[in-house]
C-alpha cells in the first residue's frame, strides 16, 4: 500500500477548516521557543520597554520643572515674609524708644539725636529688638558724646544726679586729676584722642 503525504497547505487548510488554534496543537513551551513567536515576543518587550523608559524620563522632567518652581515661589515668598517681618518691627521700633528713652533719662538734645538715627537701624534678629535697640541707642549716645566732645559742646550731667556725667562725654571729672585712667580718658594726654 502506498503511503500517503499530507502536505503543509493541507494541514494549514485543516486547522483553519476546525477553527484551530496553536495553542490547541502545541503547549506555550513548544510555541514559545519557536523563532518567529520568539522574535515577536522579544521585539514587544523592547517596545514596551523603551515605551516605559520615555514615560517615565518625561513625568521626571516635568517633575524636576515643577520642583524647580516650586522652590522659587517658596523661596521669594519666604524673602516676602521676611522683608514684611522686618518693616513690621521697624514700625515697634519708635514705640519701643519712646519706652526706653524715659528709663535712661534722655536731655532734649540727645532724644533729637538719637531719634534723628532712627531711621538707620536695622534690626537683624527680630525676635531679639528690643535688646537690638537698647544696643542701637547705647551706640548713638556714644555718637552723642563724641560728636559734641570733637565740636566742644559742654553736655549736661544726666539728671543732675551729682556729678555722673552724661554717657559719652569724656574723662570724669569728679576723679582727681593725677588718676591714670583719667589721663587715659583725657584727649590732652592721651595721643589717641
Amino acid at each position: 500500500m502506498a503511503e500517503q503525504v499530507i502536505t503543509k497547505e493541507q494541514i494549514r487548510n485543516l486547522i483553519l477548516a476546525e477553527k484551530l488554534k496553536p495553542s490547541d496543537l502545541f503547549g506555550a513551551e513548544v510555541l514559545t521557543e519557536d523563532p518567529v513567536v520568539k522574535g515577536f515576543v522579544d521585539s514587544e518587550k523592547r517596545s514596551a520597554t523603551a515605551g516605559e523608559y520615555a514615560h517615565r524620563k518625561r513625568t521626571e522632567e516635568g517633575f524636576d520643572k515643577t520642583r524647580t518652581e516650586l522652590e522659587a515661589k517658596l523661596k521669594e515668598r519666604e524673602a516676602e515674609v521676611g522683608r514684611l517681618r522686618l518693616e513690621a518691627a521697624k514700625g515697634k521700633v519708635p514705640t519701643i524708644f519712646n519706652k526706653l528713652k524715659a528709663e535712661r533719662k534722655f536731655d532734649e538734645k540727645q532724644e533729637k539725636f538719637v531719634r534723628a538715627n532712627l531711621e538707620k537701624f536695622e534690626p537683624k534678629d527680630i525676635d531679639k529688638l528690643d535688646d537690638e535697640v537698647k544696643s542701637f541707642l547705647d551706640l548713638q549716645v556714644d555718637e552723642y558724646g563724641r560728636l559734641t566732645k570733637l565740636l566742644g559742646i559742654e553736655t549736661k550731667t544726666v539728671d543732675g544726679d551729682g556729678g555722673t556725667p552724661d554717657p559719652g562725654t569724656g574723662p570724669d571729672k569728679t576723679k582727681p586729676a593725677g588718676d591714670a585712667r583719667s589721663k587715659r580718658l583725657d584727649s590732652k594726654t592721651n595721643p589717641l584722642f
